[in-house]
């Protein structure tokens, strides 16, 4: 009843922030019901949930929604076994992953999952190893958070094994670990910040992944780059799959730090721009079909104004996207995820 109130008062965005929505699957069932059988264009519904429970019966509800009306809160935090028991974040992971393959192919769910950086027992590496499984589970976005130590948690159990030191000041941010040492972490937050305006805005869906793929073929870290790390580790062992997607996008978040300076106030055109020089003057990509990825990039937010700097490589009359035919009053982050 209390849901119908909104409704009839015009609400048109929900979000549910009880992780836990879909333990009680008869529950999260009814819901799910509730809002198909009311739903109209521009409504949009948020919910978090525990990534490796998805029975049958909700997959069958949540396959009726339209495209972008459904966004997932996936609370992965860590591929890490070891890790994940340590946190208390036992999860099986056949059946994480076969829920996003399912939630990706057969729905039009838009998933924001996340990774935890600095948790007890995480090294670059075995971060690494898992940010790279989930971008190949290909959620529309990969929150990478920076692990938050705040007054009453359980994590401050871990505090003297792992050696973990907090700031002491909003937002209590890990500084550095036993595992992970201050300027790597420093690195990993800037990681974080670029990730957000470039893998996770919208604004570049195609573009990303040619960070990744060079030419068809995916980028592969050498020994060379785990060397320049400087940790105890070294080169990871043969059972962790070496980074490709993690470490081309460190390579690139290393690069535009020291061109810009700044994690902040860069403007999309600027950062269009840097990121058509860094895919083709540091990774030698082949400029014409890099700029056509961008422009389409740049057309998909409604936007027309060709950037000078892409004018050279694009024809004098170039085709312009049409804007959609039906309009969406999704949240725009959302909207421009809808390729």
């Amino acid at each position: 009843e209390q849901l119908q109130r909104l409704l009839d008062r015009g609400v048109k965005q929900f979000k549910f922030v009880d992780r836990t929505f879909n333990l009680n699957a008869e529950f999260s069932k009814t819901i799910l019901e509730f809002f198909l059988e009311r739903y109209q264009p521009g409504h949009f519904f948020h919910f978090e949930m525990i990534p490796d429970r998805l029975p049958g019966a909700l997959r069958k509800v949540i396959a009726k929604f339209p495209p972008g009306a459904l966004q997932f809160e996936v609370g992965v935090q860590t591929f890490n076994v070891e890790v994940g028991a340590a946190i208390k974040r036992r999860q099986n992971y056949e059946r994480l992953e076969d829920n996003f393959r399912f939630l990706r192919h057969q729905t039009g769910v838009h998933i924001h999952a996340d990774l935890i950086v600095g948790l007890p027992g995480e090294t670059l590496e075995s971060f690494a190893a898992g940010f790279d499984r989930l971008i190949a589970l290909s959620p529309q976005e990969i929150q990478v958070g920076i692990l938050k130590r705040l007054r009453g948690t359980p994590i401050i159990r871990h505090d003297a094994d792992w050696q973990m030191i907090y700031n002491p000041h909003p937002l209590y941010e890990i500084l550095q670990n036993k595992l992970i040492d201050f300027a790597t972490m420093q690195r990993l937050r800037r990681f974080a910040r670029y990730w957000d305006l470039v893998g996770n805005s919208g604004n570049f869906v195609e573009s990303t992944p040619l960070i990744w793929n060079l030419g068809g073929k995916r980028f592969v870290a050498s020994q060379t780059f785990w060397e320049s790390q400087g940790t105890d580790k070294g080169v990871p062992s043969k059972a962790l799959a070496p980074p490709r997607a993690f470490a081309a996008f460190l390579r690139f978040s290393d690069w535009l730090h020291a061109r810009t300076g700044r994690t902040d106030s860069i403007a999309l055109a600027r950062l269009m721009e840097l990121l058509f020089e860094f895919l083709t003057g540091e990774l030698k990509l082949e400029a014409k079909p890099v700029a056509e990825t961008l422009w389409r990039d740049y057309q998909r937010g409604g936007r027309h104004d060709k950037p000078s700097f892409l004018k050279d490589f694009l024809p004098a009359k170039e085709k312009v996207i049409p804007l959609r035919k039906t309009k969406t009053a999704l949240p725009k982050r959302q909207a421009r995820h809808l390729v």
